[in-house]
């Protein structure tokens, strides 16, 4: 079911474009204050060897003079002269004598420069100064200075404690007078994420996210952020998320070989339909057919058969699903794994509870400071999670059975034989987060209706509703959406012909047919794995938007740049 992308009333874009012509309007004044800078002459400047444009920095700083990073800046460095390379943020004159700058590197960790007219050494002239409080922002500089402790702390850095009194400073990169984003819009949480072209500016429509705090600064859609993708990564939020998703690949990769599975990497071209699904991409290859793998499914098997007995792969997935929606995209990652059951396929229930409460418990240990970047740009609260041994589990008829007694009263009459909705699954995230204060929880013992053909059956021949045997599969949720799928494969060939017939499928067909020769090649044993979307752990666990924010090139059906 699509979200909701409603338009904003008249007088809400009546708003943002005011908002966004006075931005424009500082915008203007900032390029004119950026054009007088660059008529500085550096000629007969006695301190014009002290600042500039250039290619390199090779023999123009001291010999003495530290090159550290931003966040490298302590106690330690105070009184030293230190070299900085970084993003000048933005910048602002005092007087023709002293003037301010905000350097910013490695994400939201920024500083202020300060640069004084001095007649001694180093030398400062007054055309330094002015030259340098009109750098184009978002220029990368190298800048000599002395570290300082300012009179008091300079609450709108990171580095707050310490001052850098600058004395030499090289424009490496300038930036453009006029940027197509500015810092402060990239830093504010987006609302629109649609990917048509407004047609007056760009006053936003859609589903709002809550910002942090208030703000008068303009906020840009998404289709605007990735039109200037570089200022839409550098914003520190987005820096953040990134480095939050890398954490949780490690912690995945490292909590499985600790348990002895090995990586493999399975295919992204591949021959036939995965699963015998429709919602494929089709390219030509060399005079024949080809398309973009659905899912890794049939290798993880594979790799089973194999012997290799645990295996997970991390990798591109691809659906051709024509889904505008905040939760979809065409292309994500996957992180997947499969394992032999030795004697229940909770074996691998377990194992894949353990991997994501371990990321969960993981970047919440690892990336706080990423965490309180999010945050302060997409509030949201923290991820409740169950305490050890406490953890969630319903069958998915006592899901829906909870969800017709304490949910929605729209929902009073769901059945137990047929999938959920995005809604039901929604409304149940509310149901579990007030009865057992855990926003992470299993749904098990699907349907067969709502599974593919080689889920296998519960053995025990349980049904539900009018007489729809359960499946040994199951879902995982964070805050009332599904962020994993998984269950017991049938591993007998005879069953597994039986039920690719059952579900429509012609066994003869190409792909399905090379999948279930492999099971009657060799003796296969018992197994099962999971499914995990790496950007809907990110974006779930942070409570964003959209599952856009958490992607670093979101693919969408109207969306293949940059």
């Amino acid at each position: 079911m699509e979200e909701s992308n409603a338009p904003t009333s008249k007088k809400g874009a009546k708003k943002a474009e005011a908002k966004a012509k006075k931005e424009a309007l500082k915008a203007q004044r900032a390029a004119e204050l950026a054009a007088a800078a660059a008529n500085v002459t550096l000629e007969d400047d006695p301190a014009q060897d002290n600042y500039g444009n250039k290619q390199t920095t090779a023999s123009l700083f001291s010999k003495d003079a530290e090159e550290v990073e931003i966040r490298s800046l302590d106690e330690s460095h105070n009184g030293k002269t230190v070299v900085v390379r970084a993003w000048l943020q933005n910048s602002r004159v005092q007087s023709a004598k002293m003037g301010f700058v905000e350097l910013r590197k490695g994400g939201n960790w920024n500083i202020q420069g300060v640069v004084m007219a001095s007649e001694e050494e180093p030398l400062v002239s007054r055309r330094m100064v002015k030259w340098i409080t009109g750098i184009s922002p978002e220029s990368y500089v190298a800048v000599e200075a002395k570290v300082k402790q300012p009179l008091e702390p300079v609450h709108s850095c990171r580095v707050s404690g310490l001052e850098l009194h600058i004395t030499k400073c090289y424009v490496l990169a300038p930036a453009p007078a006029m940027l197509g984003m500015t810092m402060a819009a990239a830093s504010q949480p987006i609302v629109n994420f649609s990917d048509e072209k407004a047609q007056e500016g760009d006053a936003d429509a859609g589903k709002a996210a809550k910002p942090a705090a208030e703000t008068t600064t303009p906020s840009a859609s998404m289709l605007t952020h990735l039109d200037n993708i570089a200022m839409h990564k550098r914003a520190p939020v987005q820096q953040a998320i990134a480095d939050i998703r890398i954490q949780v690949k490690r912690i995945f990769r490292s909590y499985l070989e600790d348990l002895r599975f090995k990586e493999f990497e399975p295919p992204c071209l591949i021959g036939a339909a995965s699963e015998g699904g429709g919602n494929v991409f089709r390219l030509p290859y060399f005079g024949d057919e080809a398309f973009l793998a659905q899912s890794p499914q049939f290798y993880k098997q594979f790799e089973i058969a194999g012997g290799r007995e645990r295996v997970f792969s991390i990798g591109p997935v691809f659906r051709a699903e024509n889904s505008n929606t905040p939760r979809h995209m065409t292309e994500f990652t996957g992180l997947d794994l499969e394992m032999e059951i030795k004697d229940s396929y909770t074996e691998v229930l377990s194992v894949l509870e353990g991997v994501l409460l371990s990321i969960f418990r993981g970047i919440q240990e690892r990336c706080a400071d990423e965490i309180e970047t999010v945050r302060a740009v997409y509030h949201s609260e923290p991820l409740l999670l169950p305490e050890p041994g406490k953890e969630v589990r319903l069958t998915f008829a006592e899901a829906q059975k909870l969800l017709r007694e304490e949910g929605p009263a729209e929902f009073a009459n769901v059945r137990d034989d047929e999938d959920m909705s995005t809604p039901q699954e929604k409304a149940l995230g509310e149901v579990v987060r007030a009865k057992y204060k855990t926003d992470f929880y299993v749904i098990d013992k699907f349907p067969e209706t709502a599974r593919p053909f080689y889920a296998k059956i519960d053995d025990a021949g349980t049904t539900v509703g009018e007489g729809v045997r359960v499946t040994n599969a199951f879902d995982f949720f964070i805050r009332g959406q599904e962020v994993l799928s998984g269950g017991q494969r049938i591993h007998n060939p005879v069953e597994l012909e039986e039920r690719i017939r059952a579900k429509g499928v012609d066994p003869e067909s190409a792909g399905i047919k090379e999948y279930l020769t492999t099971f009657r090649q060799v003796g296969v044993p018992a197994h099962g794995g999971g499914g995990i979307g790496l950007d809907r752990v990110v974006a779930w666990f942070l409570a964003l938007p959209s599952v856009h924010l958490a992607a670093y090139y979101p693919r969408t059906p109207k969306r293949l740049s940059p």
